[in-house]
């Protein structure tokens, strides 16, 4: 089912379906298999057609690419993991595939993104909504050397079907002819002007007036014991002069961060999140769940071994491996392997890291989510009183920094990564966000550079610099 199918062979086929599973109107979808392709050309070419798209691509697992929105909710307030439960069960209840694919890889998938913490009329309310779920009307997925198109839709009767029909064969003869259809589109690419690093590095400069007070701040709460640990950020915003070139900054990210996942939600032209994740928060392909512990730093230019045998590091990337443990337990997961702790690099930034195994038959990835997040990892320990510290502190809301981002499929399969070393492009502006884990024997000027170091790695992805110092 690649280049040598046709369409009226595809048409019977899906009509034959319709008419044994729909009596005459629902939600539908339906798949057609692809030639392996480039996930950027694709995207460079559809990107500006549909106003909502998201992005998805890691080196080792299934990427995907998300056009328009079929099905969605959007929420502010509390509540989210069970609405997103909800939205989750009540479309795939209702959705019904015209087409049956061998490969699970290519089953339906609802795409969700959460905001770091739940909006609760604060003094810092955020600008994004507490949670995002789409069930996407055009899904590409990739993965190994195998990938699929499929579209998502309510059809009344057989006239709209041959519409959606006839809609799904002519973006996959543009797929297939991608390459050719880019020439058209092509021109000159974006290039910025020096001045704009000097933007951010007066920004970053300033910034770290205030800065400092907090992670000093963060550094007596933990040396008093009131908290075991807290992370911390820092947000910096400037002026894009120039036109975001988001594909080509997607390819400098898998060329230079390769062991990352590169994410995009685009919720219109003038509102994207980006960037370039070296940490997932679970994964579950049953019956096999990974989670993952990172934290601890250092820049990948460094001896890896002072990071192994950094007492504070240890620290810090403990806490989390020890709260990943606990929220197994309390979903009534007793059996799971850990690996070994390694340093394992992502582009300039090195961390500590530990895996998670663990194998169950069946777990509500919303109720691993509400368990999970947010973590030590982006948080600190205790979780309640680490949040309330962050939000008195840190005079931003976060949004969507550090929050979940992610995928499930129509049979329960689930992958969550957390959104950081990345970057939101908001009406002509560009806005940056790292922090840093702070525990007892942290160091003020060593979680400054932390932070510094975090922001560098995406900056000069973006405005394509060697060193934006």
């Amino acid at each position: 089912m690649k280049n040598d199918l046709k369409f009226t062979d595809f048409l019977k086929d899906v009509f034959s379906s319709f008419d044994k599973k729909v009596e005459n109107s629902g939600l539908v979808s339906i798949c057609v298999e692809i030639p392996f392709i480039d996930l950027f050309q694709v995207y460079e070419l559809f990107i500006n057609k549909y106003q909502f798209s998201s992005f998805w691509e890691e080196s080792d697992g299934i990427s995907y690419i998300a056009f328009e929105k079929c099905k969605y909710v959007t929420l502010d307030g509390p509540k989210r993991f069970e609405v997103a439960n909800e939205f989750n069960s009540e479309n795939f209840k209702n959705l019904i595939n015209l087409t049956n694919e061998k490969d699970n890889s290519a089953l339906s998938k609802i795409i969700y993104l959460f905001s770091f913490s739940e909006n609760l009329n604060n003094n810092l309310s955020s600008d994004v909504p507490s949670l995002e779920a789409i069930l996407p009307k055009i899904l590409i997925i990739k993965s190994d050397k195998n990938c699929w198109l499929r579209i998502n839709g309510h059809v009344d009767g057989k006239s709209s079907l041959r519409t959606l029909i006839e809609e799904i064969w002519t973006i996959r003869n543009q797929v297939i002819n991608s390459s050719s259809e880019l020439i058209k589109l092509s021109g000159l690419k974006t290039s910025f002007d020096f001045p704009i690093i000097d933007d951010f590095l007066n920004s970053l400069e300033t910034s770290n007036v205030n800065l400092k007070k907090v992670v000093n701040r963060g550094i007596q709460l933990v040396e008093k014991g009131i908290l075991g640990k807290i992370v911390l950020a820092n947000r910096i915003k400037i002026k894009l002069k120039n036109k975001l070139d988001l594909v080509e900054i997607l390819k400098r990210l898998k060329k230079n961060q390769p062991n990352t996942c590169r994410y995009v939600w685009k919720r219109n032209g003038k509102d994207i999140l980006f960037g370039a994740s070296p940490e997932k928060l679970f994964s579950f392909t049953k019956p096999n769940l990974t989670l993952e512990a990172l934290a601890g730093t250092i820049s990948t230019n460094s001896n890896f071994k002072k990071l192994l045998k950094s007492t504070k590091d240890l620290k810090e990337h403990n806490y989390v491996i020890n709260y990943l443990i606990k929220c197994l337990e309390v979903s009534k997961i007793t059996k799971y392997k850990k690996s070994d702790i390694k340093v394992n690099s992502f582009g300039d930034i090195s961390h500590l890291q530990t895996l998670i195994f663990s194998k169950v038959e069946n777990i509500c990835p919303f109720e691993l989510l509400k368990n999970l997040h947010p973590s030590p990892a982006v948080c600190g320990y205790p979780k309640n009183a680490a949040l309330d510290w962050i939000n008195t502190l840190e005079s931003f809301p976060r949004g969507n920094y550090a929050s979940p981002m992610g995928w499930v499929d129509a049979s329960g399969n689930a992958s969550f990564l957390l959104v950081i070393r990345g970057a939101r492009y908001i009406e002509e502006n560009i806005e940056f966000t790292a922090g840093s884990g702070i525990v007892s024997g942290s160091v003020l000027e060593k979680e400054i550079d932390e932070i510094k170091l975090k922001f560098e790695s995406i900056v000069k992805q973006i405005f394509f610099v060697k060193n934006p110092r």
